[in-house]
């Protein structure tokens, strides 16, 4: 059976799976990311013996990426990523060259919001916003049951203004995604402590008598639910679904999130938020997806 490769490049790993038409996953992996590679150079020869490995088993039609960051679907070209470092990458065109068949590029969070639109958690909604909180922040628009996305630089919230002032790699300072993303949270306890921890940790710190954990996880539920009620107010989606990393946190992290957006909601519409079903593997659904839609 002829299945499409789904691949979501992340800041730190890089999730996989084949993807029938149905969306259906089979054969689910998880890479490390190459770090500190400004070419992509490094990433390129990852995604190339990943893909080939999948191909000694499996009958692959194509390949379905999807990067953080500005991209030029059309043309193939990973324009901007501050989370990878990437800048006019051609990585579609060289992909095709090692590997002799089609690949396909989009957005990550717009791949992520096309799987919960089409058999995720936003199946069933006219209108939605699927956040994605990872290493960054980004989210990804439904409306009339469409994914909104008429360029590059929409759903782009992490790089909106809080009034924080931790220093981001856009160049600018206080951007949403330097405070309320898993990246982030890790960071900034580091920052605090000296000591490197997942953020799920730092949630869970935060529920047991940890200070610093806390102070972090109140100013994450602030700012991210502020950003709710911008999201409210101009697009008042039925629901907001969490996807990324973040979304394994359980029902006590959409608890506190839902306590913020109680004190900060008045005439605006309430969304409903949700987890996601698919989780972290979203992203390699959707680009599979996507891929057929594209290539198939």
């Amino acid at each position: 059976m002829s299945l499409m490769l789904g691949i979501d490049l992340g800041g730190t790993a890089i999730k996989s799976a084949l993807v029938d038409r149905s969306g259906a996953t089979s054969d689910t992996r998880s890479t490390p990311t190459p770090q500190n590679d400004p070419t992509g150079q490094r990433s390129i020869e990852v995604l190339t013996e990943l893909a080939n490995s999948y191909r000694e088993t499996a009958e692959v039609s194509g390949v379905g990426l999807v990067v953080p960051g500005l991209v030029d679907a059309q043309n193939g070209i990973a324009i901007y990523s501050g989370t990878l470092g990437w800048r006019d990458l051609d990585i579609v065109s060289q992909l095709e060259a090692n590997l002799g068949i089609k690949v396909t590029l989009e957005h990550d969070v717009t791949a992520i919001g096309h799987a919960e639109n089409r058999v995720g958690a936003a199946k069933d909604a006219s209108s939605a916003v699927v956040v994605a909180i990872g290493t960054a922040l980004a989210v990804s628009v439904i409306i009339d049951g469409e994914v909104y996305h008429p360029h590059p630089a929409v759903g782009e919230l992490g790089h909106t203004p809080t009034k924080n002032q931790r220093p981001c790699v856009c160049g600018l300072k206080g951007c949403l995604e330097m405070t309320a993303s898993g990246g982030a949270l890790s960071r900034n306890y580091k920052a605090e402590t000296g000591e490197q921890v997942s953020a799920l940790e730092i949630f869970e710190r935060s529920q047991s008598g940890d200070t610093t954990a806390l102070e972090l996880v109140e100013e994450f539920m602030d700012v991210l639910s502020t950003s709710f009620v911008f999201v409210s107010a101009l697009v008042g989606p039925e629901v907001i679904v969490l996807a990324g990393g973040v979304s394994t946190a359980g029902d006590s992290f959409i608890d506190r999130l839902n306590q913020e957006l109680d004190q900060k909601l008045t005439i605006h519409r309430r969304p409903k938020l949700v987890l996601s079903k698919l989780q972290a593997g979203s992203g390699s659904v959707g680009a599979g997806l996507l891929a057929w839609e594209r290539l198939g």
